[in-house]
C-alpha cells in the first residue's frame, strides 16, 4: 500500500512539473472602463475632481452574478479611463443611488446590465439634457419582471458619482442601444419599409403635379398658381413625415422641427384650398367675371393672406407648446414608427383653424353649387370658373377626408395607422388624377410640349385643339406654332 501511495504521488508530481513546463499564459485581466481617470470621481457638476477633493473613497468595480450573489472568487480585472466609443450613437447617463428606479449591476463577465423598474426611467432628464426614449429595453418575459438591458465592454463606462446633495450614486455612460430589427414582424415591415416607400411615392406625385402646372406656362393662372402651391405644401408635409419614421439617429429637437413643418405645411394648405374656394365662389358671386389681367396681384393677396396666418399661428403654437407643455417632455408614438414630440395645445392651435376653415369651404361649396344651377349658359369664363369649381370640390374632399384619417392615428391603434398610411398614398394618387390626369387642357398641353404628331406611341400625340382643351386665343396659338415648325 505505501508502494502504491508512493507511486501515485511521484505521478502527481510528474504531472505538476510538466504542467509548468508547458509555460501557459495567464489569462488576459478584464477590462473595466472608469469614466475618470484612476483616483477621480464624477462631482456635482458632473466633472472629474480628485477624490481628496471630493471628500469620498475612490471607486471600485463590485461584480454581481446573474442570481444577485457576489461571486465566490473575484476576477482578474484592470481599470480603462475614458468615455465609451459611440460613433454615430449618443450617449445615455445613468445614475443609480439608493430609491431611485434605476439599477446598476456589473457582471463578472464585465457586462454592464440595467435594470429599470418602469418606462418613464428610461426617459432621461439629467444634467445632460439628453430627452429621448429607448427603444427594445424590456424584458417582455413576464410584464411584472424588472426590464434590463445589457451593455457590453466598449459600450459603457461606469464611475462613482456624487449628486447636489451630497449623496454617492453609482454612474454609467452608456451607448444608446439600437433598436432590434425583426424583418419577420408585420409592424416593423410596415413601419420600417411599406410606410417610408409610400412616402417617397407620394412625394413623387406631388412633385410631378408641381413641375407640370408651373412649367406649363398655359396653367400659370391664378387657380394653377394655387394648385402649384398647395402641392408643394403637401410635399413639404410628406417629408416631414418621413422623418418622423426614423428614429435611430435623431433627437427629440429633430422630431420637433418635423412636428412643426408637417403641421404648418398641412395648415397652409388648408389655407391655400380655402383661398381658391374663395376664389371661385367671389366670382361666381360677382358681375365682373373678367379674371386675366390681376392674376398675379391677387395671388399676391392671398399669398399674404395665407402666409400670414400660417406664420402667426405657427408662432402661437410654439409658444404654447414651450409653454404649457412643459411638463410633458416625453415623445409618444403615434404611428408605426412615427413619434409625436409636440404638445396637445400647440396641436389644437393647429387643428382647430383647420376645422374651420374645412366648415367655411362647406359654405363655399353649397353657395357655388347653388350659383351655378342658376346659371342657364356658360361663357367661356364661366366655364373656366364651372372647371375650377370642380378642381376645388375633389381637391377640397381628398385633403379633408385624409386630414380626418390623420387626426385618428392619434388613437393607439395600429388598424388605423395601416388605413391612414393607405389613405396617404391614395391622396396622393386622387391628387395627380384630379389635377393632370383627369384634366383635358393639362394632358393636350403637355402631350404638345413633350411629344409631336409623328409620335410612335398614338396615345401621346396632342392631335388637334378642341374648346375643351384650349382657352381663348390658344387654338391660334397652336395653330401658328405648328406653321411655323412645318
Amino acid at each position: 500500500m505505501a508502494g502504491r501511495e508512493r507511486g501515485l504521488l511521484l505521478l502527481l508530481l510528474g504531472v505538476a512539473t510538466a504542467m509548468n513546463d508547458l509555460n501557459i499564459p495567464e489569462r488576459p485581466p478584464l477590462l473595466i472602463p472608469k469614466c475618470c481617470a484612476g483616483e477621480e470621481v464624477l462631482n456635482r457638476d458632473a466633472h472629474c475632481q480628485h477624490v481628496n477633493e471630493t471628500g469620498v473613497d475612490m471607486w471600485k468595480p463590485k461584480f454581481t452574478s446573474e442570481e444577485g450573489n457576489e461571486p465566490q472568487t473575484q476576477p482578474n480585472y484592470q481599470l480603462t479611463n475614458g468615455s465609451p466609443p459611440c460613433e454615430r450613437q449618443q450617449t445615455w447617463p445613468i445614475y443609480a443611488y439608493p430609491g431611485s428606479s434605476d439599477r446598476l449591476v456589473l457582471m463578472p463577465s464585465g457586462t454592464l446590465r440595467h435594470y429599470a423598474r418602469d418606462k418613464k426611467s428610461l426617459l432621461v432628464c439629467t444634467i445632460f439634457a439628453l430627452d429621448f426614449e429607448l427603444e427594445g429595453l424590456e424584458n417582455l418575459a413576464h410584464p411584472d419582471e424588472p426590464r434590463f438591458y445589457d451593455y457590453l465592454p466598449g459600450e459603457y463606462c461606469i464611475d462613482k458619482a456624487i449628486l447636489e446633495d451630497g449623496m454617492e450614486a453609482t454612474f454609467a455612460q452608456v451607448c444608446t442601444p439600437k433598436p432590434i430589427s425583426d424583418w419577420t414582424r408585420t409592424d416593423f415591415l410596415i413601419s420600417r419599409i411599406v410606410d417610408p416607400l409610400c412616402h417617397v411615392f407620394c412625394i413623387m406625385c406631388y412633385l410631378t403635379i408641381a413641375i407640370v402646372y408651373f412649367v406649363l406656362p398655359q396653367l400659370r393662372d391664378l387657380v394653377g398658381n394655387i394648385i402649384t402651391t398647395i402641392s408643394l405644401c403637401m410635399l413639404v408635409a410628406q417629408i416631414a413625415d418621413l422623418v418622423r419614421t426614423f428614429t435611430e439617429f435623431s433627437s427629440h429637437v429633430s422630431f420637433l422641427v418635423a412636428d412643426v413643418v408637417l403641421y404648418t405645411a398641412l395648415m397652409a394648405a388648408f389655407f391655400w384650398i380655402n383661398s381658391m374656394g374663395y376664389y371661385v365662389h367671389r366670382h361666381f358671386k360677382s358681375s365682373n367675371v373678367f379674371l386675366r389681367s390681376t392674376d398675379g396681384r391677387k395671388y399676391f393677396y392671398y399669398s399674404c393672406y395665407v402666409w400670414g396666418c400660417t406664420a402667426t399661428l405657427g408662432v402661437i403654437a410654439l409658444f404654447a407648446h414651450f409653454v404649457f407643455n412643459s411638463k410633458d417632455p416625453e415623445s409618444t408614438v403615434m404611428c408605426s414608427a412615427n413619434q409625436r414630440n409636440i404638445g396637445w395645445m400647440a396641436i389644437a392651435i393647429f387643428f382647430i383653424p383647420v376645422a374651420v376653415l374645412v366648415i367655411i369651404n362647406v359654405y363655399f361649396w353649397r353657395s357655388t353649387a347653388h350659383t351655378i344651377s342658376r346659371i342657364s349658359s356658360f361663357g367661356r369664363i364661366h366655364s373656366k370658373l364651372k372647371y375650377s369649381f370642380q378642381m376645388f370640390v375633389k381637391v377640397f374632399l381628398v385633403m379633408t377626408i385624409a386630414w380626418l384619417f390623420f387626426m385618428l392615428t392619434w388613437i393607439q391603434s395600429r388598424v388605423l395607422c395601416y388605413i391612414n398610411i393607405s389613405t396617404n398614398i391614395l391622396q396622393a394618387l386622387l391628387f395627380l388624377y384630379i389635377c393632370v390626369l383627369s384634366q383635358k387642357r393639362v394632358t393636350f398641353h403637355l402631350r404638345k410640349t413633350c411629344c409631336y404628331d409623328n409620335c410612335i406611341c398614338t396615345c401621346c400625340r396632342p392631335g388637334e385643339p378642341t374648346p375643351e382643351t384650349c382657352e381663348w386665343g390658344e387654338e391660334m396659338h397652336y395653330i401658328d406654332t405648328l406653321d411655323n415648325f412645318n
